[in-house]
């Protein structure tokens, strides 16, 4: 089961605020995270899962809380209180994929399983008093980048951003 990260992030990895603000509207960034998690397994973290209730049509949420009693907004929506628990949960379930987005702590607990990030890199920096932020990947080290797209600035979209897509290189033994 592939296991990827999907995130958008200024140039210095700030994702948003603890309180679930983002410093940036970007709608074009909204539709392309819309278009990856399409009928797509969705791992969270509970504050993440509150935060973007409504964003949820075909996705299948598996919600990671330290209270194993919470209780998910839609009842196909799954609770767990460990990372592996979820994953095994999906791998069990036959997906395919897990698509990880967020919070902080998830990504960090995430990004060694990953095998692919899917990143939008807003060309801008951005200053919150609570920020939260990116792990700091190893790039070419263990990551090999496979696609980059830029998307320049428009009247919808204030900052220029950079699409990168990255798989994790593969050691031969």
């Amino acid at each position: 089961m592939q296991v990827s990260l999907i995130a958008a992030m200024d140039r210095d990895r700030l994702m948003g605020s603890q309180s679930g603000h983002l410093p940036w509207r970007l709608p074009r960034d909204a539709a392309h995270f819309r278009a990856s998690t399409a009928g797509k397994w969705l791992l969270l973290g509970r504050r993440t899962y509150e935060e973007m209730d409504g964003w949820f049509t075909d996705q299948t949420p598996l919600v990671l809380s330290h209270d194993a009693d919470y209780l998910p907004q839609h009842p196909f929506h799954r609770v767990f209180t460990r990372v592996t628990a979820a994953l095994d949960f999906a791998r069990a379930s036959h997906a395919g994929e897990v698509i990880v987005a967020g919070g902080a702590q998830i990504f960090a607990a995430t990004i060694g399983m990953a095998t692919r990030l899917i990143l939008t890199r807003i060309e801008s920096r951005y200053e919150v008093a609570d920020g939260v932020y990116f792990p700091n990947f190893k790039g070419s080290a263990e990551w090999r980048l496979v696609h980059a797209e830029n998307w320049p600035a428009d009247e919808e979209n204030a900052v220029a951003m950079r699409l990168e897509l990255y798989e994790k290189k593969t050691i031969s033994p």
